[in-house]
């Protein structure tokens, strides 16, 4: 039975620790030996509820955005620490699975000290300092893939450094998860005017939650809802988002039934105005399937994703209130038409089955490798 150690550096349950889990279902599934190395949290705790073994490490806390010296240095000292304690198990390895890119440099050590094969799955479209490292990782003999989540990602990768045009770089396009299975179509529209308005996921300017405050007080007779929490961002913001925001604005906290809690409050439209260049986020195919009109910046993977799905867009935070506002002013008809082209897209390019697929014949292309 082959061995495949899966590495990540969260413990909380974000978009890439989501591909984790799934990833490891299909690893089980085609009946390999699975271990998961990660630091303490919800991810740990659902990893352990699939039979996983699972050794938990502690995080690596880096500044967000451009790094510092200092990060440097604790980049170097954390990777040399998580190696040494973990020593014996990764011998055991047939593959190692990096989940992100803070553990890169022990992957170096597994392969040079360790003689290992690695894989590192790429999340984000990352600052050109880890394009660098990611570029190093890519010419080492033994490094079997770089997985990335979109096409969007790869245009990013090759254009820093056409040695990113690789057989070794594998698209591999996120998908939904089990709880998105066999849902159905839902009018949210009908006999009733446009009221609630969300923005799912991690609370971070990045993310742009900011700009609620304005679409709050410009709309005062809609609620707008934040499902989710900090996380491993910075809790000053959230907590001064919270006083910025007028009472319309509703904070729900991190949740772990989606379907349900978008059901309980009536959700209708979900809007996605991250500033950041998402590399492929999963939050417009899950509302999509849970029958929203999901509206999204262009920019990054979204402006793709946009286009593919048909989904509403805007550029700036003054055009979203003119979408905002064009929203109010059509008909049940065409925002039922909308959600309904959005949602069968999704249930046919993203559906929890086919991306099962897609990580399956992954695994498989790994160990084929040599």
């Amino acid at each position: 039975m082959k061995n495949i150690i899966f590495w990540d550096q969260y413990g909380q349950l974000g978009g890439g620790q989501q591909v984790l889990l799934e990833l490891v279902k299909a690893a089980l599934a085609d009946n390999f030996a699975v271990k998961v190395l990660l630091p303490a949290g919800p991810c740990a705790d659902k990893l352990e509820g699939l039979g996983v073994e699972v050794r938990r490490i502690p995080s690596c806390a880096l500044t967000q955005g451009k790094k510092s010296v200092l990060d440097i240095m604790r980049f170097a000292i954390y990777n040399l620490a998580v190696f040494l304690q973990n020593f014996s198990v990764l011998r055991s390895a047939d593959l190692i699975y990096v989940n992100g890119n803070r553990l890169l440099l022990t992957s170096f050590l597994a392969q040079r000290i360790l003689g290992k094969r690695v894989a590192c799955h790429i999340h984000l479209n990352h600052e050109n300092l880890e394009k660098r490292l990611f570029r190093i990782f890519l010419r080492q003999r033994r490094t079997v893939a770089i997985v990335v989540p979109s096409t969007f990602i790869q245009r990013e990768l090759v254009h820093f450094d056409a040695a990113f045009d690789s057989a070794k770089v594998h698209i591999v396009e996120n998908g939904l998860d089990a709880r998105f299975t066999d849902i159905l179509f839902e009018d949210r529209f009908s006999g009733q005017p446009l009221r609630h308005v969300g923005i799912v996921g991690r609370v971070s300017p990045e993310k742009g939650q900011d700009v609620l405050p304005m679409l709050a007080r410009r709309f005062p007779d809609m609620d707008f809802h934040v499902l989710g929490d900090a996380a491993f961002s910075s809790a000053d913001f959230y907590a001064a988002l919270e006083h910025d925001c007028p009472s319309n604005v509703h904070f729900h906290g991190w949740v772990d039934d989606l379907p349900e809690k978008v059901r309980e409050i009536g959700l209708q439209v979900c809007l996605v105005p991250s500033r950041c260049l998402e590399a492929a986020p999963l939050v417009p195919l899950q509302m999509a399937a849970l029958s929203c009109l999901v509206v999204v910046r262009r920019l990054g993977a979204l402006e793709d994703i946009a286009s593919s799905l048909h989904m509403p867009s805007f550029a700036t935070d003054a055009e979203l209130m003119a979408v905002v506002e064009n929203l109010c002013a059509q008909t049940a008809a065409d925002s039922i038409a909308q959600c309904k082209s959005s949602h069968n897209l999704v249930a046919s390019r993203y559906s929890y089955q086919s991306f099962h697929e897609r990580l399956k014949k992954l695994m498989h292309t790994l160990f084929l490798k040599k």
